[in-house]
């Protein structure tokens, strides 16, 4: 119906791949995709993402709850999961204590982005995440302060070892507490 054709995606990621940074910087895929999307600064882990109709509103506009549940799937996948980590009701998993976002430009339908989460710093029973969304440069960002908690008992628990000790490897910084 005289809808142009979607253009195809480079073949440094396919949508919704997550690519995990290696060693102390980025590199390889990671480095195309910061210059194509204009990251700035050091992100632990990048995902692409085309925004979906059911991300809109009726005018094409990327609805502002949908970017903080790209904050969220970064959250449970690459910043829990991917590090050793369990959702089950015996577990120790995060519950978010605190969100802050900063929408500085719009997305529309169909848009390709890249999503970012990088460590930011661990403490005993809490650790926060930063996440932003790029297209030709910055268009959101967010930081989310997340507790340890045993989800049986509602309890604060520390963070695991396994997961601190992988998140001060990606660039957390450790905090008393």
């Amino acid at each position: 119906l005289g809808a142009e054709p979607r253009r195809p995606l480079p073949p440094m990621a396919a949508p919704g791949e997550t690519v995990p940074r290696r060693g102390g910087g980025r590199g390889g895929r990671m480095d195309e995709m910061a210059a194509r999307f204009g990251v700035e600064g050091s992100w632990a882990v990048a995902r692409r993402h085309v925004v979906r109709w059911a991300e809109c509103d009726a005018l094409g506009h990327m609805n502002n709850a949908a970017y903080l549940v790209l904050c969220e799937d970064m959250r449970v996948g690459p910043g829990w999961s991917a590090l050793g980590g369990r959702f089950a009701p015996d577990a120790v998993s995060p519950v978010v204590a605190r969100v802050e976002a900063r929408y500085l430009r719009a997305l529309n339908f169909e848009d390709e982005v890249l999503v970012t989460l990088r460590f930011a710093s661990v403490r005993r029973t809490s650790f926060v995440h930063d996440y932003a969304i790029w297209k030709a440069g910055l268009c959101f960002e967010s930081r989310a302060v997340l507790v340890a908690m045993r989800q049986d008992t509602g309890e604060k628990a520390p963070v695991p070892a396994a997961i601190r000790a992988a998140m001060v490897a990606q660039g957390a910084v450790e905090e008393g507490g």
